[in-house]
C-alpha cells in the first residue's frame, strides 16, 4: 500500500493544471498582514482559539502551496 498525504491528489491536480500560475502564486497583502498579525499574538501569548484556528488553517495553505509548488517545477523540468 502506497502511503499518500491527504491533499495528494489537490496538490498535483494545482501543479498539472497550469504549473506557470502555481509557480506564480503569491498570497495577497491582505493575508500576509493577517498571518503576520496572528504570529504576532500566538508569540505574545494572547491569541485566542478561534485565532489559532484561522492561523493554522493559513499555515496548512502555505504547506500546500510550497509542495503544488515543488511539483510544478518537477513537471516543467520534465517537459
Amino acid at each position: 500500500m502506497t502511503v499518500t498525504h491527504p491533499f495528494d491528489d489537490l496538490i498535483n491536480f494545482l501543479a498539472h493544471l497550469a504549473p506557470e500560475q502555481v509557480l506564480a502564486f503569491k498570497p495577497s497583502e491582505a493575508t500576509i498582514q493577517r498571518v503576520q498579525w496572528l504570529l504576532e499574538r500566538e508569540k505574545e501569548g494572547l491569541i485566542s482559539s478561534e485565532e489559532r484556528e484561522e492561523l493554522d488553517q493559513y499555515l496548512l495553505q502555505e504547506d500546500l502551496m510550497v509542495i503544488a509548488k515543488a511539483r510544478a517545477r518537477l513537471q516543467l523540468s520534465r517537459s
